[in-house]
C-alpha cells in the first residue's frame, strides 16, 4: 500500500510540474512578444539625437602658418526614426570633415568655413530619411600668414614655493625662446611669451618639468611646449660693508656722513653666495652691485641733525637688503 501511494503522489507531482512549465513558458513567450511589439512601436516614433563630428583643414601651403585655428569638431542634431538613430549610434562616430585650405582663405590671412558648408557634408554621411535640424559651433574661422614671426623669451606664469628655508633661485627653459606667428599688428604687442598658469610648492631639489605655452589670441607660438627647470637654494643672512653715496648734492657743496659706510644685512641663496666678488685675501665679501644712498634735497628740506640712508640697489639674488641703522650723522660744506 505504501508503494502504490509514493507512485500517486510521484504522478501528480509530475503533471502539476508539466501544467506549471508549460504556463510559465507560455507567458514568457507573451511577454516577448509584448517587448518586441514595444520596441518595434518605440523604434517607429521620430527622434532627435546630437552627434559630433571631427573637423580638419586640408592642403595647407607649406609656406603658411596657420596661427588661429578654428574648433576641432562640431556638433549637430540628426532627426530621424528611432532604428536610423540606433544605427547611427551602433557606428559610434561619423567622418572627419576636411575642408580645402585654398579653397575657404580670403589669400589675406583669413578663413571662413560657413555652418551651410558643414551641413552639407555631413548630409553625405546621413541616411536621406534624416534631417540635421542643427549645427553647433563657436569658432569656425581660421587666420594664417606667410611665415611672418618674431622669436620672444619664454617666462614663467605662477606660483612657485620651495620648502621652508628655500627660495627659487633661478629658473631654466629650454628652449629659453620660441617662434611666435602672426601678423605684424600682433607681433608688435608681443614682447615675452608666457607658460600656462603653474602652481608647484614644497620642493627642495632640481626640478624637471614639461610647461605648455599659454595660447595667444590669433598667434601660435613654435614650439608650443618647452622644458622648465627650477632651482631651489638654501636660504643664509648675509652682511657687507657698503660705502655711503650722496645724491643730488649742488656742485659747490659737500655732503659727508659720519660713519661714511654702513653694514648692509641681507638674504640670498648659498650656491648664489659662492659666486658673489670677494677680496681676494681676507675673502671677506666685497659691496660690488650694492648701493646705500642719501637724498640731498631730503637733508635740506628736514634739516634734521641725522640723515635716512636708504638701500637703493643690490646684486640679482639677493633679498630684504637693509642698512644696519637707517640714519647716521652728516655735515655740509662749502666748497
Amino acid at each position: 500500500m505504501v508503494g502504490k501511494s509514493l507512485n500517486v503522489f510521484s504522478l501528480f507531482r509530475n503533471f502539476l510540474s508539466q501544467i506549471v512549465n508549460k504556463e510559465f513558458l507560455i507567458f514568457l513567450f507573451f511577454l516577448g512578444l509584448s517587448g518586441l511589439f514595444w520596441l518595434t512601436m518605440a523604434l517607429d516614433d521620430t527622434y532627435e539625437k546630437e552627434f559630433t563630428v571631427d573637423v580638419r583643414l586640408a592642403g595647407v601651403p607649406k609656406n603658411v602658418v596657420v596661427t588661429s585655428e578654428m574648433d576641432s569638431m562640431v556638433r549637430f542634431v540628426v532627426r530621424d526614426k528611432g532604428y536610423i538613430i540606433g544605427l547611427y549610434m551602433f557606428r559610434e562616430q561619423f567622418h572627419p570633415l576636411f575642408f580645402d585650405f585654398q579653397a575657404y582663405s580670403d589669400g589675406k590671412g583669413t578663413g571662413v568655413i560657413s555652418s551651410a558648408e558643414v551641413l552639407k557634408m555631413i548630409n553625405q554621411q546621413t541616411y536621406k530619411s534624416s534631417k540635421v535640424t542643427a549645427v553647433k559651433s563657436e569658432n569656425l574661422t581660421f587666420e594664417f600668414n606667410y611665415g611672418l614671426h618674431k622669436r620672444v623669451p619664454v617666462r614663467l606664469l605662477g606660483r612657485v614655493v620651495p620648502e621652508d628655508g628655500y627660495y627659487l633661485a633661478h629658473v631654466q627653459f629650454t628652449p629659453d625662446s620660441v617662434d611666435v606667428y602672426a601678423s605684424r599688428k600682433v607681433l608688435d604687442s608681443i614682447q615675452q611669451a608666457y607658460t600656462v598658469r603653474q602652481d608647484i610648492r614644497n620642493f627642495s631639489e632640481v626640478k624637471d618639468l614639461p610647461a605648455q605655452l599659454r595660447k595667444i589670441r590669433n598667434a601660435k607660438c613654435t614650439p608650443g611646449q618647452v622644458k622648465m627647470r627650477l632651482f631651489p637654494d638654501v636660504l643664509t643672512e648675509e652682511e657687507v660693508e657698503v660705502p655711503i653715496e650722496a645724491i643730488n648734492v649742488p656742485k659747490d657743496k659737500i655732503l659727508r656722513t659720519f660713519p661714511g659706510k654702513v653694514s648692509v644685512k641681507f638674504v640670498v641663496g648659498a650656491r648664489r653666495m659662492k659666486s658673489m666678488p670677494k677680496n681676494i685675501t681676507t675673502r671677506e665679501l666685497l659691496p660690488t652691485g650694492f648701493r646705500v644712498i642719501v637724498n640731498y634735497n631730503e637733508v635740506a628740506e628736514h634739516k634734521s641733525e641725522k640723515c635716512h640712508l636708504y638701500v637703493t640697489g643690490t646684486p640679482l639674488g639677493v633679498r630684504n637688503a637693509r642698512p644696519s641703522v637707517e640714519h647716521v650723522d652728516y655735515l655740509i660744506e662749502q666748497k
